[in-house]
């Protein structure tokens, strides 16, 4: 992270980091999640992981893009990413949560900006989205170093013009003192938007990192109706920090690396330590023998 990008973040609240992903990586993403798409009629296209698909979904595992394997796996850790991720969150940091933001024309499609965030700590107590944030969306700059709360990472799979739509914010709004009035927190269309907002251009291939105290959301989509803005959110947090009440547990996505696995681990002051990983390491165990015991329980049951 040069030094021109360490300033316009702590200006603006969020960089653009140009051709992230390769042509390869995106036909990947893009193949596995249109073919999810395609043969799923309720597909995963993520949330903060506070929801289960069913009642018989295990303990930690809500609905995840990791699931989706091959390319969506290699995002925990994208080698371009890590010196801003560093930069941003120190040494440790973990992988909070993911999801897929899909924007078109089509009916079912929200069409409102609710631009949430913003201010020092969180939205606040009128905050659309974030109401009860207990802070882990903050952002500070001291002594040289950058300290942030959540930070997202927005994967681009798509070419968006500013007037398309997409993802937009109020540059310098992380380090603002003041809510967000509430007149401009939401616009039904894109003349609606006040004109201190910036809609960010991007490009496929691109990322937009920003951090979750900067007021931001999404411009109706005026892109045609024949495109989509297909956006792949991973968000980060110090390892002593989440925003999301439920966990990744790492035995559900076969051959993760251990920087990987340490990337997954639940949130601790200790970081990815011997000692907690011993105690996560016992959870994923023990969770991995009751399932295997309701499977032998429904064969047996199955069998009567």
């Amino acid at each position: 992270m040069n030094d021109e990008e360490q300033y316009l973040f702590d200006l603006r609240g969020f960089i653009v980091v140009r051709n992230v992903l390769q042509r390869d990586q995106i036909d990947d993403l893009s193949q596995r999640l249109e073919s999810h798409r395609v043969k799923n009629p309720n597909p995963i296209l993520g949330s903060d992981r506070t929801i289960f698909r069913n009642e018989h979904d295990p303990a930690w595992s809500a609905a995840s893009l990791l699931e989706l394997g091959g390319g969506y796996l290699d995002l925990i850790d994208l080698p371009a990413l890590k010196p801003y991720l560093t930069m941003l969150l120190g040494k440790h940091y973990r992988l909070d949560h993911d999801y897929a933001k899909i924007d078109s024309k089509m009916p079912d499609r929200e069409k409102t900006l609710y631009l949430h965030g913003g201010g020092q700590g969180a939205g606040g107590p009128a905050d659309l989205v974030g109401p009860s944030d207990g802070g882990q969306c903050f952002y500070r700059y001291s002594n040289g170093r950058f300290f942030n709360g959540l930070v997202a990472v927005a994967f681009e799979l798509d070419d968006i013009s500013a007037e398309d739509g997409g993802f937009a914010c109020v540059p310098g709004s992380h380090k603002s003192n003041i809510g967000l009035p509430s007149a401009w927190r939401h616009s039904k269309t894109q003349a609606e938007v006040p004109d201190f907002v910036e809609q960010v251009a991007v490009a496929a291939g691109d990322a937009i990192i920003f951090t979750e105290a900067c007021a931001h959301g999404t411009v109706p989509w005026e892109g045609g109706s024949d495109r989509e803005r297909r956006t792949l959110f991973y968000k980060y947090c110090p390892h002593a920090v989440a925003w999301s009440p439920c966990y990744y547990n790492a035995n559900n996505y076969p051959g993760l690396s251990t920087e990987q696995r340490q990337m997954l681990m639940p949130p601790s002051a200790y970081g990815p330590h011997a000692i907690t990983e011993h105690i996560w390491q016992k959870a994923q165990d023990e969770q991995l023998e009751l399932q295997q015991l309701r499977a032998e329980l429904a064969e047996l049951r199955g069998s009567d």
